[in-house]
């Protein structure tokens, strides 16, 4: 499974582990928006479950509408804000597994 964020025309990758949103170039997902804090909110996937957590940034997170205020999971469809930026989680099939040959 591929689980990225599109925000506006962009879609951006999440891989396994914590993956960090906000202003600073070197986070996962970068949003160069001014409501955007610098370390905004962490999705941390852990197999099939991810969640995502806001970094008591200062116009906060959300998800379908709702404060993030703890860990909340998120489902494929989803739709997230950061500050007053909006995107969508997306849980998507791995176009071509890759193949592995043991020799």
């Amino acid at each position: 499974m591929v689980r990225s964020l599109r925000i506006g025309h962009k879609r951006f990758v999440l891989g396994p582990g914590v993956n960090t949103i906000g202003r600073e170039p070197g986070c996962t997902v970068c949003i160069n928006d001014a409501s955007v804090s610098r370390g905004h909110a962490r999705i941390t996937i852990d197999g099939d479950l991810a969640t995502l957590e806001d970094l008591q940034s200062k116009n906060g997170t959300s998800v379908m509408g709702e404060i993030v205020t703890a860990p909340t999971r998120l489902n494929d469809g989803d739709e997230v804000e950061f500050g007053h930026v909006k995107g969508w989680f997306i849980v998507e099939a791995a176009d071509d597994p890759p193949t592995t040959t043991h020799l």
